[in-house]
């Protein structure tokens, strides 16, 4: 429909012709590179929202050198990651090479020492609020245990009162009951 008012409205002359031909042709390639788009693949989304944030070039040497770590060079490899772990690693990187470690250790039957890179500095807020936590719970069971051991005090007390009390109404009862036995 566009091109028949395009034809009509322009004069028939053979160089009118030529450009009308042009123009037409010129219009159809770009609808057609248009409408190629929407058989172009997809750019690529990224995978994560996550910023990409270089870690003084210290996580791939750290990384290669945790999956090369032997029988012959596990304690020296640990030696020279530890340092970079517990002062500027991240806390998802210092899990995953923990882990990591962990089970390379367990393929080459070799095992980690206890409180390797445990004073880690991106766990040190979640150990302070753990400790505070241990410490609260620490204190109420001691104040539970304390309570717990006035009351039993307590009915101990109650206990012994009741059982002199008892003994001493038994006490009182055998004269009064003597003494109408005896007239």
């Amino acid at each position: 429909f566009f091109f028949k008012i395009v034809t009509l409205t322009l004069p028939s002359s053979p160089t009118q012709n030529y450009l009308n031909m042009k123009l037409v042709s010129i219009l159809v390639a770009a609808a057609s590179v248009a409408s190629t788009s929407a058989f172009m693949p997809a750019t690529k989304a990224p995978q994560s929202t996550q910023l990409k944030i270089a870690t003084k070039g210290l996580t791939g040497p750290v990384r290669k050198s945790i999956a090369g770590i032997t029988k012959d060079n596990f304690s020296a490899t640990l030696a020279e990651i530890e340092p970079f772990l517990t002062k500027e690693a991240g806390v998802t990187l210092y899990n995953k090479s923990l882990r990591r470690i962990a089970t390379k250790a367990k393929d080459l039957g070799v095992e980690v020492p206890a409180n390797y890179a445990k004073d880690a500095k991106c766990t040190e807020k979640r150990r302070e609020k753990q400790n505070a936590y241990c410490v609260a719970k620490t204190e109420e069971a001691a104040a539970a245990a304390a309570e717990a051991a006035e009351e039993a005090a307590a009915a101990t007390a109650a206990a012994a009162e009741e059982a002199a009390a008892a003994a001493a109404a038994p006490a009182e009862e055998t004269p009064e009951e003597e003494a109408p036995a005896a007239e």
